[in-house]
């Protein structure tokens, strides 16, 4: 990985985007505020399993609405109206795909389609259906992901991790207290007894408050059963909750004072005492050999056209270098990505469109920059 990590950086040629077509589904006004994040995941996931023609992605900041990505002769031959009047949707007439619909579609199916061989953990992807009961270390990728009118850049970068299942004990609670609640059934340890009460919720790893921990749902739990959380978490984020934990389940009521300071309840082995630990990787390229082993096959092609994915991993690099392309911007500065063996891509602000978000620079005005990607 030329000495410090970095990411590695992969290629796919997308079909023309005039011959797809972006639909808007709006949700049922008759779904309840309250579960309505849930049913537009769900329906994002249940048309990506149905079809494997499409792309999908909840619309950003709205709850109601869902983006679906497909070919033309797709949405002309209506195959998504049944399963839209079956739940009462709406669906928008089509409009023109831009990269940034595309990017939110391509980014959200490729993590779904992945799950549950990559599981969605905070800004990580962890390798493995069992990842969840897993004490040991993991191997792990991060992925990023930049879509352009032609292409897509993959970032992809290889960790091993530590995201073990959490001991109640790692929460504070007295040994007297822990052991009343292994022998009764009906116990419940309150919040005033949690000492350590913060806590970090799968999938988004974000911190919350334990304010109970129970051996039953709460009355006021949408889910009365283990299976009822299994197939909870697997319909929406393609989770295996572990199936051996024996005939005593336990239950965390979790308090998030930013989402309306609303309790929700997690399993267990769904929450974390700690953030993820990272280790030295060793073997890189077993990991990346392994995910992108994955990707191809849950991806053999976007919205039924045939794709192309680069096979050598390329790195970037900060390096001065003569450009085979100059473009003069406003303030004279020159951005310059170089691919050797191929065409560099050059512009002035924005950066280059094949990795915006990758690549970075403090420059004043008259000031030449140049990125050299290495390796390829």
């Amino acid at each position: 990985m030329n000495g410090s990590r970095q990411p590695s950086l992969f290629f796919i040629t997308l079909p023309d985007l005039h011959k797809l077509c972006a639909v808007r589904i709006i949700l049922s006004n008759e779904v309840a505020d309250a579960e309505m994040r849930s049913a537009q995941m769900k329906m994002c996931r249940q048309l990506l399993l149905l079809h494997q023609d499409i792309l999908t992605s909840p619309v950003l900041g709205i709850f109601n609405q869902i983006w679906v990505v497909m070919a033309i002769p797709f949405y002309k031959a209506g195959k998504l109206n049944a399963y839209i009047e079956k739940y009462g949707a709406k669906a928008e007439a089509p409009q023109r795909v831009i990269p940034a619909i595309l990017q939110n579609c391509f980014s959200y199916s490729l993590t779904a389609r992945l799950a549950p061989a990559w599981n969605k953990a905070g800004h990580l992807l962890v390798q493995g259906r069992e990842f969840l009961s897993q004490r040991g270390k993991q191997s792990a990728v991060e992925l990023n992901i930049n879509v352009t009118e032609a292409q897509v850049c993959l970032s992809i970068e290889a960790f091993t991790i530590r995201l073990p299942p959490p001991e109640l004990r790692e929460f504070g609670i007295s040994p007297s207290i822990l052991k009343d609640f292994d022998t009764h059934k009906n116990a419940v340890i309150e919040g005033h007894s949690i000492l350590n009460n913060w806590c970090y919720v799968l999938p988004s790893m974000k911190m919350g408050k334990i304010v109970g921990i129970l051996h039953t749902t709460p009355p006021d739990c949408p889910f009365h059963s283990y299976e009822d959380f299994q197939m909870h978490w697997d319909n929406m984020y393609g989770y295996k909750l572990p199936e051996d934990c024996g005939d005593i389940k336990i239950y965390c009521s979790i308090y998030f004072k930013m989402i309306g300071g609303r309790t929700f309840t997690y399993p267990l082995s769904c929450i974390r005492s700690e953030p993820t630990q990272f280790f030295p990787r060793v073997d890189l390229g077993g990991v990346l050999k392994s995910f992108l082993s994955d990707l191809k096959s849950k991806l053999p092609h976007v919205c039924g056209f045939p794709i192309k994915i680069t096979t050598k991993p390329c790195y970037y690099t900060h390096e001065l270098t003569k450009p085979r392309i100059q473009v003069r911007s406003s303030v004279g500065t020159h951005y310059t990505l170089v691919l050797p063996g191929s065409l560099a891509f050059s512009d002035g602000p924005p950066n280059p469109p094949c990795c915006n978000s990758f690549l970075s620079a403090q420059h004043s005005p008259n000031t030449v920059c140049y990125y050299k990607v290495l390796n390829c």
